[in-house]
């Protein structure tokens, strides 16, 4: 694949992703409304605070994201028609950062799905099944779009290093 039809490609599921995120941040935020009128506390506040939280977030942050990408993608098209070598270093620098991380954030998504379950599984108080529902409802969407993510990034990072050896 050639750089710039990568480039399109990688930043059109950037973007995706920030829609993808703001719907889902909006359905979060309907859930928490379900579960305030459909739950008994204290199960219900443990986990309608998370979701409404995480769900205002993801709605705000997805609805940025996709913004920012468009200007993204203008700038990197426009640095690739000036300076294509310097600009495949720098994205270059920058994905190599960018694909280092998915190890450890995959532990850290690890590392919250272990807690929820002992909060599930261990803690048997009513606040605890709710935190534990909503922190494993979270751990999950956050492997789901990293793993996404980083499958997205390998034909770019291909490309890039592809570009960079021409």
């Amino acid at each position: 694949m050639k750089l710039g039809e990568a480039l399109q490609v990688y930043f059109r599921g950037e973007r995706n992703f920030g829609i993808g995120m703001a719907v889902l941040g909006v359905v979060m935020m309907a859930a928490a409304f379900w579960i305030w009128r459909a739950q008994a506390a204290p199960f219900k506040w443990w986990l309608l605070t998370p979701f409404a939280l995480v769900g205002l977030g993801a709605a705000g942050g997805g609805v940025f994201f996709a913004i920012k990408t468009e200007a993204q993608v203008a700038r990197l098209s426009a640095d690739l028609d000036k300076a294509p070598a310097a600009t495949v270093r720098a994205e270059t620098a920058r994905m190599t950062k960018v694909n280092a991380s998915w190890p450890r954030l995959k532990l850290g998504w690890g590392a919250l799905t272990l807690g929820a379950l002992v909060l599930l599984l261990a803690v048997k108080r009513e606040w605890s099944s709710g935190l534990g529902l909503a922190l494993m409802t979270l751990a999950t969407i956050l492997f789901f779009v990293d793993v996404l993510a980083e499958r997205r990034a390998v034909p770019y990072t291909a490309a890039l290093h592809a570009a960079a050896q021409k």
